[in-house]
């Protein structure tokens, strides 16, 4: 893996699905489709693993960890109910618009305090070494997950 550490791969996803929204919301018919499941799967896979990574490892040790950690861990509950419910009504639905736009503000402003409220805390707290480790703790549990 070319990342340094688990925050570089964190910035790398939330780059890539920033412009899976920015592509559903663009896009029309299947096109659209194939864009909304592929944003779908990976806010799936980086949600789970900052869950079994990333999350936990900012509670450890302060109280604004433990706040950061636990609105983050709800936000990412509530965007993947989100998806869940556009999947079921489509993308050629008439409600997918508004949801899809909500649930592009959502994935934004979720995305942005984690960047600067719980990246932060992690760079402060975890040491480097186990930084670059949770990089590869990771892409492990994505990559089981997705199997």
């Amino acid at each position: 893996m070319g990342y340094s550490d688990v925050i570089d791969l964190l910035l790398e996803q939330h780059d890539e699905i920033r412009r899976l929204c920015a592509g559903v919301e663009r896009s029309r018919g299947a096109e659209r489709e194939r864009q909304f499941s592929e944003l779908a799967r990976l806010v799936h896979l980086h949600e789970r693993g900052e869950r079994a990574v990333v999350h936990p490892a900012a509670r450890n040790g302060t109280a604004t960890g433990d706040v950061v950690g636990v609105a983050r861990t709800l936000e990412g509950a509530t965007i993947q109910r989100s998806l869940a419910t556009l999947h079921e009504l489509g993308t050629g639905h008439p409600g997918f618009e508004s949801g899809f736009a909500a649930l592009y503000r959502a994935i934004l402003e979720h995305a942005t305090r984690e960047e600067l409220d719980e990246f932060p805390i992690l760079r402060l707290q975890v040491p480097v070494q186990r930084l670059h480790m949770m990089a590869g703790e990771l892409h492990d549990v994505q990559v089981m997950d997705a199997a």
